[in-house]
């Protein structure tokens, strides 16, 4: 496939289209001329949009192709998709890949690949879902929610955490999905994956977890019935510098905060607070984290007042 023709479906590869066929006024040009008006322009750049469109079209045809034939090798395929990855994060694009019939052969991928194509369709679900009520739509009749929330604890990192990626794609502000994945037990399932040993496993579950439990009460209350706040406690401890999992600790607790009171015994909760105070103090100077430290350890201070005064 003609490397030139992958270029990508963005603001830069329009731009780059534009300089390279925009008329100039040099002398040397074969086309002597400029835009005479705004919508001269604006046409023109219509027009590139569209024949750029049309050859990505094009390479997501051939590269389903390649994906679908018998006679290609691993190296081939891995590359066609690759080449639909970087591509597929344009809605139009995405929806174009759906009626090409491009979902059933990432679905063949993901139930029987070798790790790194499974990996890669994974990954391309995730960012084709993004926002995206169509594909999620698409996703969800073909049936894909079960599989990337078993895939979701995986032993493969690098598969356990595009499927927790996926899957927020699919049931983030699209209650179909959301409900789809309480049926399939899909909140157990991302408890578990808080209990994993990879940090990267750990930040997008405990990230999900947040973020549902801000958009949901309901959601918020079941995982606090899951008891889904003494195992985030366990990962909340003082370092010497802010890092992602302690933000997304803090977020997340701050999100299951929300009008619901725990209940934790007075050891892990006094434990808690002791953490809390030192990573309040202790982090104030990183200016990188100080708002978010305030806000999370605010409202984490009210909640363990709130179960203090209940006792």
């Amino acid at each position: 496939m003609d490397p030139d023709s992958r270029r990508k479906l963005n603001l830069q590869g329009v731009l780059k289209y534009a300089v390279e066929n925009t008329p100039t006024n040099s002398c040397d040009s074969p086309q002597n001329q400029q835009f005479e008006s705004d919508s001269e322009r604006n046409l023109f750049l219509q027009k590139a949009l569209k024949a750029m469109t049309t050859d990505v079209t094009k390479d997501l045809k051939t590269a389903l192709a390649i994906l679908d034939s018998n006679s290609t090798d691993l190296d081939e395929k891995i590359e066609s998709l690759e080449i639909i990855r970087d591509q597929i994060d344009d809605i139009d694009l995405a929806n174009s890949f759906v009626k090409l019939g491009g979902t059933h052969t990432l679905l063949r991928f993901i139930k029987e690949s070798d790790n790194k194509m499974k990996s890669l369709a994974i990954s391309i679900v995730a960012e084709m879902a993004q926002n995206n009520p169509f594909c999620q739509d698409t996703f969800l009749k073909e049936n894909y929610l079960p599989y990337l929330v078993a895939y979701m604890k995986n032993a493969d990192n690098n598969i356990a955490k595009r499927s927790i990626y996926a899957v927020s794609s699919l049931i983030r502000n699209f209650n179909p999905g959301l409900n789809q994945f309480i049926r399939i037990n899909g909140i157990n399932t991302l408890l578990s994956c808080l209990r994993s040993t990879e940090n990267d496993v750990y930040i997008k579950a405990a990230f999900l977890i947040g973020s549902l439990s801000l958009a949901e009460k309901s959601i918020r209350e079941v995982f606090v019935k899951q008891h889904t706040v003494p195992v985030l406690l366990e990962n909340l401890k003082f370092i010497n510098e802010f890092d992602a999992k302690q933000e997304t600790t803090l977020f997340a607790l701050s999100a299951l905060s929300v009008d619901c009171k725990w209940s934790l015994p007075l050891e892990k909760r006094l434990q808690s607070e002791a953490i809390l105070k030192e990573i309040k103090t202790k982090n104030v100077s990183l200016d990188t984290c100080q708002d978010i430290v305030n806000s999370a350890t605010n409202i984490l201070e009210n909640q363990f007042k709130s179960i203090a005064k209940s006792k």
